[in-house]
């Protein structure tokens, strides 16, 4: 395959890191000048799905190839056929979806073309046609919904109009009359009835196939009995062929209003996402040749160098080779505080973020909608595709029902004919069979509910990624919350500064951190005009040092902010009183930040970061569901310790690197727990991935 964005031994390097993660990979060798690649694995172990998903995790993406193809297959059967496909030398993927019939495939283009493909679907015996992933256009959705909606005026007409004779005896129902209004409302509900009989011929008969079955013989019948007067029957019962009609327009208009409100949810629903593909019509600005041309985003390909101002909107997701800067990432974390990304690791950038200072260059990996924001939306769409365990349980039934009915409907119409002898009456007493007993019910009603779910939790700004999420947060015993910026704000506050000695370096660190645009900085200044202090120093010199704080020269005194560790490493001299503060201020729940100038502790400022007002609330309401509460957090205990006092937890973990949260989540569930994680984002995803359920 050929991997994008690979410019540099190193670039390979973390990639073969991550492979190496997967099970079944053996070994990867890649022209970094080119980003050609030979990968081998074990095909008993691995799929090229979790190759590719490695490739992804690593910040690169691989050049394929999208087909998108109308499969005509009955819905029962899609799961298998996707197994089926993605064992086909050279697919990546396929994802399918039983309401449209679109199976989406992605190939390899080094390993197979789209003809070979094809001739390969062919020998599995499938019947496809290719489609553009644009097909699906609002023009034949609303004309889709005006059919439905047309089908169930006509057919509760039809109902309407037959059944006044039986209240209005002086009403005369006009038969033919009836026949044209039937015939109407299967026109409206032809593409039911062809898939129903394609289900039924095919040895796999679903709903669909009862639907067809009830109203294609009430409608042939009725035809038979409005032109033939002829009766054989053993006893003197009388039927009206208009009884058939009725029968065949009730059914499908009734269908066909089932069918309005899914396919109008499943409409809103798409429509409500799509806003997350917004970041395809930003305007981008492409390094070419030394010149810089302004194209949408979606004109970028995957190598073009992008440049990025402060400020600016990043339209694709890349590494960046030039520059440095701090990027707010938190459409995809939750984190307020802006990240700081720079050549020297050459870290990656996603597309939808925002680079709030600095200036860099991006090499595009993944572009349009390969980025990992359009993913997301893909995911929220592709939501019905993840069934819950009832639905698979209710698709289950609806097979074994369908034949179940057919049968019952065959017996009753020779029981009947037996008797009777009255042919119109056995095939009415079978059709009605059909009609009443069709698993509407299970078929319909479970995911227009799983697809309510979804749209309602879109408006409330909760996307869910799964359908089995509203089932599996009913059995859950445990929450485990994080704790910086999900159950506090995020938003740090200097509520104290505490001066040691008998020199005031106050205003010299209020002028040094004007120059860092870190939300630590931000504060400090906002903690300055608050407490009025002057900034009218001058700074010599200026350096910052990422997760640790910054240094500098202001008016000749050099002058360091930052935690613990920063002074360690530029071994300034603590004093007893300023570890005492700093114990202290650990104790008390605060994060302390120390200021030193020319080689001594002077201040100590107290950070606050404060807890939603919301918590509270929540915590209780879990509890009273009868979940336990915990919390798990990177923080200091003491910081940890007194958030869990403050909401309520049962019980808590501290000082925890990523990791350490799945590890904690794997250890409860072992021991029968199902867990809810609730973390933000990215730095979650390890902890979020483990857990029973997670909550970004």
């Amino acid at each position: 395959m050929k991997i994008i964005g690979v410019d540099c031994p190193t670039c390979v390097y973390s990639i073969n890191q991550r492979l190496a993660k997967v099970s079944g990979f053996k070994k990867l060798e890649a022209d970094p000048s080119t980003g050609e690649a030979v990968i081998e694995y074990d095909e008993n172990e691995a799929v090229l799905s979790n190759i590719y998903e490695a490739i992804r995790k690593a910040g690169y993406d691989i050049e394929k190839e999208v087909v998108e193809l109308r499969i005509y297959s009955n819905e029962r059967g899609l799961e298998s056929l996707l197994r089926k496909i993605n064992k086909v030398p050279g697919v990546i993927n396929s994802e399918g979806s039983s309401i449209t019939n679109n199976v989406r495939i992605l190939l390899n283009p080094l390993e197979i073309s789209k003809e070979q493909l094809f001739s390969e679907l062919k020998k599995l015996g499938l019947e496809f046609s290719e489609v553009s992933e644009t097909s699906i256009k609002e023009k034949r959705e609303r004309t889709l919904l005006i059919r439905r909606l047309s089908a169930f005026i006509v057919g509760t007409g039809t109902l309407t109009y037959s059944m006044l004779g039986s209240f209005f005896h002086t009403w005369s129902v006009n038969v033919y009359g009836l026949l044209i209004l039937s015939l109407i409302v299967l026109s409206l509900s032809y593409d039911i009835i062809k898939r129903g009989f394609k289900t039924l011929i095919s040895g796999a008969p679903g709903m669909d196939s009862l639907i067809a079955l009830s109203s294609s013989l009430s409608f042939i019948f009725g035809i038979i009995f409005s032109f033939n007067s002829f009766t054989l029957s053993k006893v003197n019962i009388n039927v009206d062929a208009a009884s058939f009609f009725e029968a065949s327009a009730g059914v499908l208009g009734f269908v066909g209003i089932g069918k309005y409100l899914e396919e109008r949810l499943r409409v809103r629903a798409i429509k409500y996402l799509s806003q997350l593909e917004s970041v395809l019509s930003m305007k981008a600005r492409i390094v070419e040749d030394g010149r810089v041309l302004e194209v949408t985003a979606g004109e970028v390909r995957p190598n073009d160098i992008v440049e990025i101002k402060a400020g600016d909107k990043i339209p694709v997701d890349g590494i960046v080779i030039e520059g440095s800067g701090y990027v707010d990432e938190s459409t995809f974390t939750g984190e307020p505080n802006p990240v700081y990304k720079s050549e020297k690791n050459r870290d990656q950038v996603l597309a939808g973020t925002i680079l709030v200072s600095g200036y860099f260059k991006v090499r595009a990996t993944r572009v349009g909608k390969d980025t990992s924001i359009y993913h997301i939306a893909e995911s929220a769409r592709e939501t019905q595709l993840h069934k819950p365990e009832f639905q698979k349980i209710a698709d289950r039934i609806v097979g074994l029902l369908t034949w179940v009915v057919i049968i019952i409907a065959l017996f009753a119409l020779s029981i009947w004919y037996f008797y009777t002898g009255n042919i119109a009456l056995s095939v009415m007493f079978a059709a009605s069979i059909l009609a009443v007993t069709c698993p509407c019910p299970l078929g319909i009603a479970i995911p227009l509910v799983v697809s309510l779910g979804v749209l309602n939790s879109a408006k409330n700004g909760i996307v869910v990624r799964k359908g089995d999420a509203f089932e599996r947060i009913t059995s859950a015993t445990v929450t485990i919350f994080d704790k910086t910026g999900t159950i506090t704000r995020g938003e740090p506050e200097i509520v104290r500064y505490i001066r040691i000695g008998k020199e005031d370096f106050l205003e010299h660190a209020c002028v040094l951190e004007t120059r860092s645009e870190h939300v630590l900085a931000k504060a400090m200044i906002r903690f300055c005009e608050n407490s009025k202090t002057k900034r009218e120093l001058q700074i010599s010199s200026y350096e910052s040092f990422p997760g640790l704080g910054v240094i500098g020269e202001v008016s000749g005194n050099f002058i360091a902010i930052g935690n613990i560790e920063l002074m360690r490493r530029l071994e300034v001299l603590v004093s007893e009183e300023a570890k005492n503060i700093i114990e202290g201020i650990g104790k008390d729940g605060g994060t302390p930040i120390m200021l030193a100038a020319n080689g001594k502790s002077v201040g100590i400022m107290e950070v606050r970061d404060e807890i939603r007002s919301e918590v509270k609330e929540v915590v209780d309401f879990l509890k009273k569901k009868g979940l336990k509460i915990a919390i798990a957090s990177g923080d200091l205990e003491s910081n940890v310790r007194r958030t869990a006092e403050i909401i309520g937890a049962d019980f808590y973990y501290s000082d925890l690197r990523p990791e350490d949260k799945g590890d904690i989540i794997k250890e409860l569930q072992e021991k029968g727990e199902k867990v809810v994680f609730i973390g933000d984002g990215v730095n979650d995803a390890i902890a979020l991935g483990s857990a029973f359920l997670g909550i970004a």
